[in-house]
Order: structure tokens, then sequence, then C-alpha cells
């Protein structure tokens, strides 16, 4: 096969790398590199291709929102959404493990990414739940599949990051994630209410409308962030990226007016969430131009011509698509995950007629899954190292939201109206 060696030297030295816990950016970068000079190109391609892969103004939505969910965050705005999750749902039987989820559906409609989900509401409810009696494993467990709804429901950094890529609708993305991630949430209530019933684990307090009317109050400023941005882009009045921007002038806002955090605090956060943001975009940079090796060793042609000649028609080209990113989502983040392998899964949807949107979707999933699969599941690590319990404790506790998860994407695969009802609709 043409390109032979240099796809295997591609591909092997990346897993040889990754097996040695090289950083995943340094791994994608010295792939790439190592494949370009036996392919013969000049090895400046490189850096021209991890700078050109930055220099895309979409791109600049992910740091903000990214800066967003640290602003809200930091002035604890998890927990007034804590206090009206607490009323809401906290007389059900496993009260706690139902304030989890719902908190992190919440915090989902202003962070934009399940890792700043699983730190923000993790650090303030595993503890109060290991307190409770909930074992630590289930706690972080609940913790990390909960905060898998922060990639699904939009602002989705990972949705901008594939609308960025694909030339696709953002605002399309952000539409056809509203209804999955709320069937996502509703059925990790209904895991952790058969589970209260089997442990025989607490109600928290009895409904109460005064205490329900004041939490609402506390969390009214808060629950209008999804209702500005998401209006402002339906409504065409700002583009995604400069939604990040209004993100942030809306935290900072909430921020002065709940005193929550000081203004002097303001530049030291910035640096902190500046430093959280930087080694992630060096890997995306990375793996646009690993990406873009791959393209160039005509992978995605390879892998469309062996797809088109089986005949697996949308629905099974959809699962296979499906395979590839669960096994790459066990070892790398979903946003280098997508940037590296979809021009893979676009050759594949070209050759069997797979609508754009539809693949999006069940994409953007099953790299919001990859959180939550071992051995390196972002959110299981986050959630363990909060709980202070392993990750094999936790993956025991995780088998059943993986499950139900998985279940879904293949639901949607079938019945696509899930998610393309709301966008064919608003369009």
């Amino acid at each position: 096969m043409q390109n032979a060696s240099e796809l295997f030297l591609l591909f092997g030295s990346f897993v040889v790398l990754l097996v040695l816990r090289v950083p995943l950016a340094l791994c994608l970068a010295t792939s790439t590199f190592l494949s370009m000079m036996a392919a013969g190109l000049p090895p400046v391609l490189v850096v021209e291709r991890l700078y050109s892969s930055l220099n895309y103004f979409p791109l600049m939505a992910i740091p903000l929102f990214i800066l967003a969910g640290f602003l809200m965050n930091q002035g604890k705005i998890a927990e007034r959404f804590f206090d009206l999750a607490q009323e809401m749902v906290g007389h059900i039987r496993g009260g706690l493990a139902q304030v989890n989820v719902l908190v992190s559906m919440m915090f989902a409609s202003v962070s934009g990414t399940a890792s700043a989900d699983t730190a923000g509401v993790g650090s303030m409810i595993i503890p109060a739940m290991v307190k409770r009696g909930y074992s630590p494993g289930f706690s972080a467990a609940i913790t990390a599949a909960s905060s898998t709804m922060g990639s699904i429901i939009p602002p989705s950094v990972l949705m901008i990051v594939y609308g960025s890529l694909a030339n696709l609708s953002i605002t399309k993305l952000f539409l056809a994630g509203i209804v999955p991630g709320v069937i996502i949430g509703l059925s990790q209530m209904a895991i952790a209410y058969r589970r209260a019933l089997i442990d025989d684990l607490p109600r928290e307090q009895n409904p109460n409308l005064g205490r329900f009317l004041k939490a609402f109050r506390r969390a009214l400023l808060p629950l209008g962030f999804p209702v500005i941005i998401i209006g402002g882009i339906l409504g065409a009045v700002f583009t995604p990226t400069e939604a990040g921007v209004v993100a942030v002038a809306y935290a900072v806002l909430l921020i002065i007016l709940f005193r929550s955090v000081s203004l002097r605090e303001l530049p030291r956060i910035t640096r902190e969430a500046a430093l959280m943001v930087a080694l992630p975009t060096f890997a995306i940079a990375a793996a646009v131009a690993f990406g873009w090796m791959i393209a160039f060793l005509e992978v995605p042609n390879i892998v469309g011509d062996l797809i088109g000649g089986y005949d697996l028609g949308p629905r099974g080209s959809l699962i296979i698509i499906v395979a590839i990113f669960l096994v790459i989502g066990c070892f790398i983040d979903g946003v280098p995950a997508m940037i590296i392998f979809l021009p893979v899964a676009q050759e594949i949807a070209g050759v069997t007629g797979i609508d754009p949107l539809h693949m999006a979707i069940v994409i953007v999933m099953t790299a919001a899954l990859g959180l939550i699969t071992p051995p390196f599941g972002l959110c299981i690590l986050i959630a363990g190292k909060i709980a202070g319990t392993t990750t094999a404790d936790i993956v025991r506790e995780t088998i059943i939201f993986v499950t139900v998860f998985a279940a879904l994407i293949l639901t949607i695969i079938f019945i696509p109206d899930i998610v393309l009802y709301l966008p064919n609709t608003f369009s």
C-alpha cells in the first residue's frame, strides 16, 4: 500500500509515546514530525501547521467559554444551583444523587465543558454525598457521568470545535444537543433512584414553597446565562465566538453583583484560566497537524473506499464511526479525537449518505462518553481525585451509566429525529 511506512510510523510512534505517558500534545506533534520527515516534507511545515490551526476566529470561543465557566465556579454560582436543585428534587429518594444530576444539568448550560462541570460541581457535592452515607465510588461516578452533559447541552465547546472544523452551523448544533442532553439527565436520575431504593439512601427534606422561591430568586440571574447566550445566537444578535465575550462579561457582572469575588482577584482568576487553557490549546494545534498528516497520507480515502465496499448504509456506517471514536476516546480527549478523525468520518459520511448534523451529534456524544471510559477518562480522574478513591472503584460504579449512555447513542442512530427535530423546526 502506498504511504504504508509513513502511516505505520505516524500511528506506531503515537501509540508508543502514549504508552510511555508522554503528554498527548507532544505525542501528536512528535508523531507528525517523524512521519513528515519520512515522507520527505520540510520540517518547518510542522510549525506552519501548528500556527495556522490556531489562527482561526471561531476557535477563540473555546478559551472565552472556559474563562466564563471558571469565573462562574470561582464566584460560587454552583452553590446557588445546588440550593435550587435541593428544593426541586431533594425530597426524592436518594435526594443528593438527584441534586447532583440536576446541578450538573444547570451548570452545563454555563460551563460548556465536562471537566469544568466535574471540578465545579464535584468539589461541592461529592464530600456532601460521602458525609450522607453514599459510597465514595458512587458519588464520584454519578458526578463524572452527569458532567458529560457539559459537552452536550449548549453552549458546548465540543460543538464549537466540531462546527468550526466541519463548516457546520454551530447554532443548529446547539439546538440539536438540547433534547439528548435532557434525556441523558433524566436517565441518570432514574439510575440514581433505582440505586437509592437498593441501598435505602435518604431523602434530604420535604418540599417547601417558601424555600423554593427563595432559592429560585437567588439562582434567577445565573439561570439567565443560557437564555442570553442561546437566545442571542438563535436571534442572530451575535455569533458563537462573540457569545463567548458576552459570557465572560455576564460572569464578571454576576461576580460584581453577588460580591462573591473581589475585583482584585480577577487578574489572578484570568491567569489561572489561561494556564488551564494553554495545554489543551497546544493539544488542539498538534491534533490539527496530526489530522492534516492523516489527510495527506490519504487515510480518509482508504477508509471511505473500504466502508463503501461493504454497503453498510447510513446506520451501519454510523455504528462503525461510533466504534472508532469509542476506542480512541479511551486514550485521548474528545477535542483532539474529533480533530484527528473527523476527516475520516466525513469521508465515510460522503460515501454512505449520512446526514452531517445527525453524524455531528452522534460523534459529540461519543466523544463525551469517552470522558467516563477507562483508562484515561478525564472526568473519572478528576472525580476520583476529589473523592479520594481509586479509579477501579469508580469504573465499577460507572458501568451502568456508560451502558445507558451507549444505548441512547444507538437509539439516536436509529431515530435521528430525536436530535434533528429542533434544528429543522427553528431553521
